[in-house]
């Protein structure tokens, strides 16, 4: 074979070993691009990861500690369950409209889902709106029920309400906290002779009211037996003595257009001594004025008893459309589980300055607040779990209840009306 010869054939093998080593890449290249266009695999999967699942919690936001305290547990859940979006919503607060009214508009409006603050569930569970809730979270809560008796809401904690007042204000006019009405009516004119306002009333907030309806309720209208008695003779008086609050200058008329938080300004700045709310806002004061010495008592009824309402009516409940959701079903039960979880429960206490409600032994140590209302709770107080707003309440009284004082007060309501009719 001839050198020019050998150097043609060279060059044919060295042609048709380049073609092949083209046809390889194109084929690995086609293949490659394959691997791209499949679902979860090379390099889309990591660019487009499986699509979260969007869970929404609805909660009331007319305290900021309650606010934080979700805001925290959300933070929390989702650093711990990454393939969960939590996306809060808050009603936004209309005037003399409950929270109960404005989870009726989210009805009306196909916005009912998912996990649910509630206020009188019993209604939204007798028309259909919530799921039975599972025994992983029943379980976890020390609240009795009958056996087989289906549970459509769990209570967030118990918390209660009575007279936060300015300790050191008190001390200086030298007042105590009083062991009568007639007492609590001195201290009010005592007050009031000093230029300051008695007491701080939100009254732009129905369900602020809704504080001083319960007192009312307890101490005017329950018999002996605890049953109550809306029946003129207690009625008219009630609503007297409330009014009378107002006439005589121990409730401006200018907190008639004032909001709940605002009253704590009123506290904080020395404007007034007194506000009829819960423990939760004791903090909040002092966040204000960090050198306020306060102090909490009940206030006693005319006919000299003390009554310590025992609330755990603001609940968690599951709506029946995100049961028929596997996916939003199994985040939401996750989240319930997880607020009443070591640690989180306790955090979300001590914020509110609340107690527990689980089965589970909590872990907290008494704040200062908790120890303050401790104290109030001596031997001669009474524990009271009915209030207006328990599942006995009928649908829409207690928003018409609210609104109904809050007129009352400053005297734009007839005394014979009846709140219940």
């Amino acid at each position: 074979m001839s050198t020019e010869k050998s150097i043609k054939e060279k060059k044919k093998r060295a042609e048709k070993k380049k073609q092949k080593i083209r046809i390889k890449r194109l084929w690995a290249a086609l293949a490659a691009a394959a691997l791209v266009l499949l679902p979860g695999c090379g390099q889309a999967a990591e660019e487009s990861p499986e699509e979260k699942i969007k869970l929404r919690v609805v909660y009331s936001s007319g305290d900021i500690r309650w606010t934080g305290s979700v805001e925290w547990v959300a933070e929390c859940f989702m650093k711990e369950h990454p393939e969960v979006e939590v996306v809060l919503e808050a009603p936004e607060d209309v005037e003399n409209q409950s929270f109960t009214d404005r989870l009726k508009v989210l009805i009306a409006q196909e916005e009912f889902y998912d996990v649910l603050e509630l206020r009188e569930e019993k209604q939204f569970a007798e028309a259909g709106y919530l799921a039975p809730l599972p025994e992983e979270l029943t379980g976890l809560i020390d609240r009795g029920k009958e056996e087989g008796q289906v549970c459509y809401a769990v209570p967030r904690y118990t918390t209660t309400q009575g007279m936060i007042y300015n300790r050191e204000m008190f001390r200086t006019m030298g007042l105590s906290e009083p062991e009568s009405y007639e007492e609590f009516l001195d201290v009010c004119k005592a007050i009031k002779k000093a230029g300051i306002n008695p007491i701080a009333v939100g009254g732009a907030n129905i369900w602020h009211m809704g504080f001083w309806g319960n007192y009312l309720y307890q101490n005017y209208l329950l018999d002996e037996e605890g049953r109550s008695d809306w029946n003129q003779e207690r009625v008219v008086p009630m609503l007297e003595d409330f009014r009378a609050l107002s006439k005589n200058g121990y409730i401006e008329e200018s907190f008639k257009n004032i909001s709940d938080s605002q009253t704590i300004q009123e506290l904080s700045s020395g404007e007034a001594a007194m506000v009829y709310s819960g423990p939760w806002i004791i903090d909040q004061i002092l966040g204000l004025n960090p050198y306020m010495e306060l102090g909490f008592f009940y206030l006693p009824g005319k006919d000299g008893k003390f009554r310590a309402q025992v609330d755990d009516s603001v609940t968690w409940g599951i709506s029946k459309e995100c049961q028929a959701d596997k996916k939003r079903w199994k985040a939401a039960v996750n989240f319930l589980e997880f607020f009443y979880a070591e640690g989180i429960y306790e955090h979300v206490l001590v914020q509110m300055n609340a107690e527990p409600v689980t089965v589970r032994r909590t872990m907290e140590e008494e704040t200062p607040a908790q120890q303050m209302v401790r104290k109030a709770r001596g031997e001669n107080v009474m524990l009271c779990r009915q209030f207006v707003g328990d599942e006995d309440t009928p649908d829409g009284f207690r928003s018409f209840y609210d609104q109904s004082l809050r007129e009352v007060l400053w005297g734009e309501r007839p005394l014979e009306i009846l709140p219940g009719n």
